[in-house]
């Protein structure tokens, strides 16, 4: 989801797998150090402060991103690429200096609990896209900048937004993955999930109530790859790339059909927007 917000606003969000490392490494090193420290009506309130650091941190890398995409007027692919370099470090620096032991005690969440709240992030999603001005906005900034800014729209400020609700996402869903289902860190825990994401967005043809299904059957071949080697003798080196296949069947399969006309993707994705260029 949170890859969908920001690339409907016009940016290629490339950085999404360095903030994802980041926020990772945030949330495990701020649930140690914050266990059993804030209680509150005799509740203890690190969980919550935790998840709230983790966000923190997120959105002010997006921050940090958004400067020199809309701001500096950078090239998206080249801007995410470099700062995934950094941000790689950063994680491993905040996760090997802090970290006091390699595992934390597991947050337990009943499944039907995460699969609430991935439905009800699906569903805002879809309706800050879909039901709002803010969304129409977000969109329009996508589709043709130049003319959403004739029209009154301040583009660098609706990706500014955009990105800050995205990496919002981000940040709960790296919290999730740090402290509700590993429950450990070594160095580069997370790596790769954002380009992953950027994948099933990209199938998905950035739309929140599709996207979902389509994880979802990422998530089954992913989680069940033992149990699928184990069930038909498969080589676990094919096991392991299921899903990957899956991800780069669905996108070749909706591009190379008529579906992607009408599921109609950013027209100006990745486009280097300058405000004193004439609306086409």
């Amino acid at each position: 989801m949170s890859d969908i917000v920001v690339e409907r606003s016009g940016v290629i969000n490339l950085a999404l797998d360095g903030i994802i490392t980041v926020g990772i490494a945030v949330a495990f090193v701020s649930t140690q150090h914050l266990s059993h420290t804030i209680i509150l009506w005799g509740v203890d309130m690190a969980p919550i402060m935790s998840l709230l650091v983790t966000v923190a941190t997120t959105v002010v890398l997006a921050a940090l991103f958004m400067l020199f995409i809309n701001i500096l007027h950078a090239y998206h692919v080249l801007t995410g690429l470099a700062l995934n370099i950094a941000f790689y470090g950063l994680s491993a620096l905040i996760g090997l200096r802090l970290q006091k032991t390699p595992t934390i005690a597991t947050l337990r969440l009943p499944p039907p609990v995460l699969a609430s709240v991935g439905i009800l992030v699906v569903l805002f999603t879809w309706l800050i896209l879909y039901r709002t001005a803010i969304g129409m906005a977000v969109r329009a900034c996508g589709f043709n900048p130049r003319a959403a800014e004739h029209l009154g729209v301040r583009v660098w400020r609706v990706r500014f937004l955009a990105s800050a609700i995205g990496y919002t996402l981000a940040g709960i869903g790296s919290y999730i993955y740090a402290v509700v289902y590993r429950g450990g860190w070594v160095q580069y825990t997370g790596r790769g999930y954002g380009f992953l994401a950027i994948t099933l967005a990209m199938a998905s043809t950035w739309h929140p109530l599709l996207s979902y299904p389509i994880a979802l059957a990422f998530g089954y071949l992913y989680t069940s790859a033992y149990a699928l080697q184990l069930l038909y003798g498969v080589h676990s080196e094919i096991v392991n790339a299921l899903p990957y296949i899956a991800s780069i069947a669905i996108v070749t399969v909706v591009y190379s059909t008529p579906l992607h006309k009408k599921l109609a993707a950013p027209r100006a994705l990745g486009e280097v927007y300058f405000k004193e260029e004439r609306a086409a």
